[in-house]
């Protein structure tokens, strides 16, 4: 009897067939694991009751992955003659199913150790022991059980522990400051973590995951009132290390749910060791209409960082790279660049063009008065203006005089932060995007459908945004008496169609196979959302995988 199991991993890399290797070497089984793309195949020949066993072992070894996004089991007539050889990766992990299995069972000589060689994720490390030190004092301890009571107790009674993991030395504490907008926690009780934030499955399930990453939560009303925060989100992680495990488990015996954790010297006690065992890199992602986004990551393959590096233009590498990761090499596809920190970009891939073409780039204004002057000259321009100097005097005079502190890049995130100049939204923080976080606490589903329009031309590439029309539409509605909120979501909203609008005039000139989106705006929630649904029903989308949407 043979039977098939197949796994849908959204990944180059070849964690997942690591585990499975590792674990069936350890049975009297025969097997052959195949992958195609985004399919890894594992084929296991064997009596009825040894395949359920065996299946078993596999429902309790293999990980949970945030790129392991389905399985499917059937019998086949039998095994496959091909052979598939892969490519170990040398990513180091934080700690699997079987490290824990060892480090709680009160019986085993691993017991509580921190250190654990595991056989089946690979974790190892050549560590002898740990030391706690109170200042310059070392701290004598038993065992490790001991050990780790104790610096639970300690963490409970206020004080700061400095802690050596395996990625990065880190203070951690149990007080959330409440003005600290960048706070990040380790959560040490995953079923209290709904005390702090508003549930999500998705998000909470990714928590789990081999990689360990971390992830921005919506707090929950209820405990930002009682703890007077004064930010609506917070990033989280699980325990990333052995170490931090452990102290978890004590910790959460002592009602401790939640760490705080930063690079910081500012501590009282202080746990380490002097062996290196190798460093593990842990992602950040997000997660936004079931769509796993890879904002920070190193585990990857090298070979991506190099063709990166090939091109000057941010956009331009970002799109080789996942042209590489998807293969797309043969495809025709539009590509989407946008970013909050580079200069935004719509260009076209395709081998029928030997290589790539601008569609559009976006040139900001260097200045109000620049804006206002192309306002002029257009239809009823004057007297629009006139009546918006006259309404909003201030608002007005305020844009006038403005002077840009800062250089813009070319983006439609710069352009939105004008915008938000030039209709009163925001005067002060010019590190943030008010026009971005008025729409996403807008009250209305739908925002007015602002004026995107291109310039005319006869080409299909190099085009260009005309900027007086796009704000000179928003003048308008705030003469009208929108409220900001509904008229800068109508911006991000007419934003998303425009686009659509863009991919449908390229497709009709040259057939696309499909559209690829990267840069670190997509992975808003309101942005993706819109996107999600103006788009995708209609086209094939792609992503990066393991490399960052945006470096």
């Amino acid at each position: 009897m043979v039977l098939e199991y197949k796994f849908e991993y959204v990944s180059n890399n070849n964690t997942i067939i690591k585990f499975i290797d590792n674990i069936l070497k350890k049975e009297n089984l025969s097997y052959k694991i195949l992958r195609d793309d985004d399919f890894i195949y594992l084929y296991v020949e064997g009596e009825e009751e040894e395949l359920l066993e065996n299946s078993n072992t596999l429902a309790q070894k293999i990980p949970m992955s945030i790129f392991l996004k389905n399985y499917t089991l059937e019998v086949v007539p039998q095994m496959p003659k091909k052979d598939y050889k892969f490519k170990s990766d040398y990513f180091n992990l934080p700690y699997c199913s079987n490290c824990l299995a060892n480090i709680e069972n009160k019986e085993s000589t691993n017991f509580y150790n921190p250190f654990f060689k595991c056989d089946i994720c690979g974790a190892t490390c050549d560590v002898r022991t740990l030391k706690l030190y109170k200042k310059y004092d070392e701290i004598e301890f038993k065992s490790y059980k001991e050990l780790f009571e104790l610096l639970a107790l300690k963490i409970q009674e206020d004080s700061r522990i400095k802690i050596k993991t395996k990625s990065g030395e880190y203070t951690f504490y149990k007080t959330i400051k409440p003005q600290s907008k960048k706070e990040k926690l380790i959560c040490t009780n995953m079923s209290s973590l709904s005390k702090l934030v508003v549930n999500a499955k998705a998000k909470t399930v990714a928590l789990f995951s081999i990689e360990k990453p971390s992830l921005d939560f919506q707090i929950n009303g209820v405990y930002k009132t009682n703890k007077k925060l004064d930010f609506e989100k917070i990033n989280i992680r699980a325990p990333f290390d052995l170490t931090l495990y452990l102290l978890s488990k004590e910790l959460e015996t002592l009602g401790v749910d939640f760490l705080t954790y930063e690079e910081s010297n500012d501590f009282d006690y202080e746990l380490t060791y002097n062996d290196y065992i190798g460093e593990t890199f842990l992602p950040s992602i997000v997660i936004n209409e079931g769509k796993t986004l890879v904002l920070e990551n190193r585990n990857y393959d090298k070979k991506l960082d190099e063709i990166y590096d090939k091109f000057e233009d941010k956009s331009k590498s970002q799109l080789m790279v996942l042209v590489e990761e998807n293969k797309l090499y043969e495809k025709s596809i539009l590509n989407f660049f946008i970013s909050s920190s580079y200069d935004d970009n719509i260009c076209l891939y395709s081998e029928k063009i030997d290589g790539v073409i601008d569609i559009l780039n976006y040139n900001i204004p260097n200045s109000f008065e620049t804006i206002f002057k192309e306002i002029e000259q257009e239809e009823s321009g004057k007297r629009l203006l006139a009546n918006y100097k006259e309404k909003f005097p201030e608002i007005f005079e305020f844009a006038l005089s403005y002077e840009n502190k800062k250089n813009y890049e070319n983006s439609i995130y710069s352009l939105w932060n004008l915008v938000s100049i030039i209709l009163g939204f925001d005067k002060k923080d010019e590190d943030k995007n008010i026009l971005l976080e008025n729409a996403e606490k807008a009250l209305l589903q739908k925002g007015p459908r602002v004026d995107y329009k291109l310039k005319k031309s006869d080409k299909i590439f190099n085009r260009k945004l005309n900027i007086s029309k796009l704000i000179k539409s928003g003048i308008s509605f705030k003469l009208a008496g929108v409220d900001d909120k509904t008229l800068s979501l109508g911006y991000v909203e007419s934003y998303v169609y425009f686009l659509s609008n863009i991919i449908d005039e390229v497709n009709e000139e040259f057939k696309l196979d499909g559209i690829s989106l990267c840069g670190d705006l997509i992975s808003n929630e309101l942005l993706y959302k819109i996107i999600n649904k103006a788009i995708t029903n209609n086209i094939n989308i792609y992503y990066n995988k393991d490399f960052p949407i945006q470096k």
